[in-house]
C-alpha cells in the first residue's frame, strides 16, 4: 500500500511541474488583436556613445494595451503613442557603448581584476533579429505573443536647405 501510495504521489509531482512549465512561455496563436505594423529603427543620441532602438507596433483593437516587448536579448515597457490616432504602443532601448580598460599581462593574477563586459538580458525566448514577444493583460491574466518579421525603417537623408533635415519612412 505505501508503495502505491508513493507512486501516485509522485506522479502528481511529476504532472504538477510539467504543466507549470508548459504554461508559463506559451504565446498565443489568436490573440484579441491583429497587428497592423511592426517596425523599428536605430538612432543615434546627441553625447557620445549613446545610442539604442525604438520598436513601434500597431493593433488593431483599441481596448488590449500592450505592456512589455522582448527584441534582441532586451526587455523594456511598452508606452502608448498618443500622437498619433492609431493604436501604436513604443518601446525604446538604450544601448550602452561604454569601452572598457582592461589589463592585459603575461601574469593572470593581475586579469583577474579585470570586470566582464555587461552583456544583454537573459530573456526567456528564443528569438531571430526581426522577432518580437509582446504582454499584454486579457481578462485579468498576462498572455504573450510573438511578433514575426518586424521591419527595420532606415532614416533617409533628403537634400534641403536645412542641412539636419532627416525624413524617417
Amino acid at each position: 500500500m505505501n508503495k502505491i501510495a508513493s507512486f501516485l504521489t509522485l506522479v502528481i509531482i511529476l504532472l504538477t511541474f510539467s504543466f507549470c512549465s508548459a504554461s508559463k512561455n506559451t504565446f498565443q496563436k489568436n490573440p484579441p488583436f491583429k497587428v497592423i505594423k511592426a517596425t523599428y529603427n536605430s538612432w543615434v543620441g546627441g553625447q557620445p556613445g549613446v545610442r539604442g532602438i525604438t520598436i513601434y507596433i500597431t493593433i488593431n483593437n483599441p481596448k488590449i494595451n500592450l505592456d512589455t516587448v522582448f527584441f534582441r536579448k532586451m526587455k523594456t515597457k511598452f508606452k502608448k503613442d498618443f500622437s498619433v490616432t492609431s493604436n501604436t504602443f513604443v518601446g525604446s532601448f538604450t544601448l550602452h557603448n561604454k569601452e572598457h580598460d582592461f589589463i592585459l599581462d603575461k601574469n593572470s593574477i593581475k586579469e583577474f581584476k579585470n570586470t566582464p563586459p555587461k552583456t544583454s538580458l537573459n530573456t526567456p525566448f528564443e528569438l531571430k533579429n526581426n522577432e518580437a514577444v509582446v504582454s499584454y493583460i486579457y481578462k485579468e491574466k498576462k498572455y504573450f505573443y510573438k511578433v514575426k518579421n518586424v521591419i527595420e525603417v532606415k532614416e533617409i537623408q533628403y537634400p534641403s536647405r536645412n542641412k539636419n533635415s532627416v525624413k524617417i519612412l
